[in-house]
């Protein structure tokens, strides 16, 4: 009898999950390819409200991409998010902060332009929200390009975990 193989488990943490996280969850799990079965990946914001929908800045730069948004709802990060996730992306290390404090450990947590090392800290993934077409397709174009530099580690991570 084999053991069914676990997912990987991947949470996206900005501020208010209108913005950058729904992003980014809608680009790594395009970015999987045929491995998106086996991860699961999900969002939620530090301050968000529960059930807002992506903002229209962030629903026009992926739908021009062919990603559809119009069915995400924000979701505040609670304790029961962080428990059996195996990597949390944040935006910004102040995110990675109210991650930690729900007790996640540090190694589990990695801010998108940092990591894997040495990371590209010259492309920060500054929050859109409010701010001009421009800024969104700034922000897309940064978390595409973060993500493409962290899907060969969680592919990695799914190798190691399925030996």
């Amino acid at each position: 009898m084999t053991t069914p193989r676990k997912r990987f488990r991947v949470l996206l943490v900005c501020t208010g999950n209108t913005c950058r996280s729904p992003l980014a969850e809608a680009a790594l799990r395009d970015a999987l390819g045929a491995d998106r079965g086996r991860v699961e990946v999900r969002s939620a914001g530090t301050s968000a409200m529960e059930g807002e929908a992506a903002s229209e800045g962030s629903q026009r730069v992926a739908e021009a991409d062919g990603f559809d948004l119009s069915s995400h709802r924000s979701h505040r990060l609670t304790r029961e998010d962080v428990r059996d996730v195996d990597l949390v992306l944040v935006m910004e290390r102040h995110h990675r902060a109210a991650v930690e404090a729900l007790g996640v450990d540090r190694g589990r947590v990695k801010v998108i332009d940092e990591w894997p090392a040495p990371g590209d800290p010259g492309s920060p993934v500054s929050d859109p929200f409010g701010g001009s077409p421009e800024a969104y397709e700034e922000c897309w174009r940064r978390i595409r390009k973060h993500v493409e530099r962290i899907v060969p580690h969680v592919r990695e991570s799914l190798r190691a975990g399925s030996s």
